[in-house]
């Protein structure tokens, strides 16, 4: 599914919709599947990164790596997924359960 613009993802945060993807990533030659999620709460925006190793799945559990965080503006929160390697206009609306 295509992602949108960084202006169309702001203006949906804006408007309290929850945005975000996943992915699986090779890193130092193992598999990671990742997830990620943005939300504005109140005067804050909340940040949802999740990632365990492919082959721990069934046990993520005991080896899934969770951080939460919350940023005064959008543009902090961008920042942080851009320093993470995130490519931010990969973010669409997610369908299912929602990360937080």
């Amino acid at each position: 599914m295509a992602g949108i613009s960084v202006k169309d993802l702001a203006f949906s945060i804006e408007k309290g919709k929850v945005r975000g993807f996943d992915e699986v990533r090779d890193v130092n030659g193992e598999r990671y599947f990742f997830q990620y999620a943005i939300k504005k709460q109140g005067d804050k925006y909340c940040t949802y990164l999740f990632c365990v190793l492919e082959s721990k799945m069934e046990v993520f559990e005991d080896y899934a790596t969770e951080e939460l965080n919350e940023f005064a503006s959008a543009e902090d929160a961008f920042d942080y997924f851009w320093l993470k390697q995130v490519d931010v206009e990969k973010f669409a609306p997610i369908r299912g359960v929602l990360p937080f």
